[in-house]
């Protein structure tokens, strides 16, 4: 909360600077256009973060039923601990050694949605 607070009261401060420099310097169609600008990139930035938070959030959670023990649905293959391991490094599931039939398998966690 006080983070969010922080990060409003700076975006307010960067406006609040670029309309006080005086008409001489910068026009105010070149405010404007700097101004609408700005909004933009934060407003795409916000959309991307947006975005990011759910996947990860998503993702957490898929981990969090397959470390309990319940199946993972990746590309209509039921994942579990009996079959699976889950690399942190690249962020997917891969087969375990003892299963030839799924050699070479790999799952991205991104493909994957809770078994219902």
């Amino acid at each position: 909360m006080i983070k969010n607070l922080m990060v409003l009261l700076g975006i307010a401060v960067l406006f609040t600077a670029i309309w006080a420099i005086k008409d001489e310097k910068l026009s105010k169609k070149f405010k404007t256009i700097l101004t609408l600008v700005l909004l933009g990139i934060l407003l795409f930035a916000y959309i991307f973060e947006s975005v990011q938070s759910g996947k990860s959030a998503n993702s957490r959670e898929i981990l969090q039923n397959f470390n309990q023990g319940k199946i993972i649905l990746c590309r209509d293959i039921n994942v579990s601990q009996e079959k699976f391991n889950y690399e942190f490094g690249t962020g997917c599931f891969m087969p375990k050694r003892e299963f030839k039939e799924l050699n070479g398998l790999i799952l991205p966690i991104s493909e994957c949605k809770k078994y219902e």
